[in-house]
């Protein structure tokens, strides 16, 4: 896994890219941290779409324009369970300043999925991944790196990347960072 992670990070984190140490209460090493990006250099994440865990279609597409956190996890995967509270709240808490919130339900049945997800809190929609397509197309987020989280700007670009769980006080502030710049395309 520290491979895969470190691979990940590597393709990445380009030049301009701000790599701040591990994620609160992650232990040294583990290759959990936050990713940002500066406004000119952000990288691009192609069109997610599919059914969601309620039964309705999404596509990523259809809320550019707003700040969205795309996170991915699953009902099996502990440190999902420890963050999805958190994230829950974060998302009542900025849904005002049109942040919009969309999980990425990875590898999971569907009843289990939906009780996780109810059960954290979370009311926001959760595309279904049953075999890892989406997850495999997501370059950014490393393909053992659950949960991971990319928080995505009005115009469709990265701006920050988190692989592994984060406390809810710094995932917040990251949030209502992104939410309160102006983004711009992403250099090439």
């Amino acid at each position: 896994m520290t491979c895969a992670v470190l691979a990940g990070c590597g393709a990445a984190t380009g030049a301009g890219a701000r790599v701040s140490g591990p994620a609160s209460g992650d232990p040294a090493g583990s290759g959990v941290g936050v990713t940002t990006y500066p406004v000119g250099q952000r990288p691009t994440i192609p069109d997610l779409s599919g059914s969601t865990l309620g039964g309705s279609s999404l596509a990523i597409s259809s809320l550019r324009g707003k700040v969205v956190v795309l996170n991915v996890w699953a009902s099996w995967c502990e440190p999902c369970r420890a963050e999805s509270p958190a994230l829950a709240r974060v998302a009542r808490d900025t849904a005002a300043a049109g942040v919009r919130f969309v999980g990425v339900d990875e590898q999971d049945r569907p009843e289990p999925a939906r009780s996780f997800a109810a059960s954290a809190g979370t009311t926001y929609p959760h595309l279904v991944d049953a075999d890892g397509t989406m997850l495999a197309s997501l370059r950014l987020v490393p393909s053992s790196g659950i949960p991971s989280t990319l928080v995505i700007d009005g115009t469709g670009h990265v701006a920050a990347r988190v692989i592994g769980a984060v406390d809810e006080t710094t995932f917040e502030r990251l949030v209502t960072a992104v939410a309160g710049t102006v983004a711009s395309p992403a250099a090439s």
